[in-house]
């Protein structure tokens, strides 16, 4: 009954009496007032650290953003389908865990550009490298970028003095070179 499964879930899930009302309430709202959907949101809360209604507003707050960020970024890599669970995954990673905002994640969605097919793998390669350098806002990004960017045009700069082309090259007193291979040999 409705009455034990209430009673049970305060007991399981450790919630207070704003959030048990909080999840009829939801559930109610989404139109699923089934017994296994209310468990599933209820367990997703939970695994959340959801205790008390300040605890499921937080939690609110960062779904609520995690969506905006999840559409803005199909949005401009032209995805017009629902996400997959593992693009879902990768943008978790990239808020949850990396602390990233849409600030730093639109700068590696604009390094896509130059790709005919951007993937999640690549726009994840770039975060991923981003949060492995420590850097932790938009203006540590351009400043590596920057400084990336500066590296490599020193690099072919020093390539292109160092590379000779042979019609450069200037060979004369080989007969020197030949002389001494030969005294070398009769000795």
């Amino acid at each position: 009954t409705w009455y034990n499964d209430i009673e049970m879930s305060f007991d399981k899930y450790g919630f207070d009496e704003q959030v048990m009302i909080s999840l009829f309430q939801y559930c109610f709202n989404k139109s699923a007032m089934h017994r296994n959907y209310i468990l599933a949101v209820a367990n997703t809360w939970q695994q959340n650290n959801v205790k008390t209604y300040s605890d499921l507003d937080a939690y609110s707050q960062k779904q609520d953003n995690f969506i905006k960020i999840k559409k803005n970024i199909a949005k401009k890599l032209g995805i017009s389908r629902e996400l997959t669970l593992f693009e879902d995954a990768y943008i978790e990673k990239w808020i949850n865990e990396y602390g990233y905002n849409m600030n730093i994640i639109e700068l590696a969605l604009k390094r896509t550009t130059s790709k005919s097919n951007p993937s999640f793998d690549y726009i994840n390669s770039l975060l991923t490298d981003w949060h492995d350098r420590n850097l932790v806002n938009p203006e540590d990004v351009e400043k590596y970028l920057n400084e990336s960017k500066q590296r490599k045009k020193d690099v072919q700069n020093l390539q292109k003095k160092a590379s000779i082309s042979s019609s450069d090259r200037k060979y004369t007193n080989l007969d020197f070179l030949y002389a001494n291979l030969s005294n070398s040999e009769a000795k």
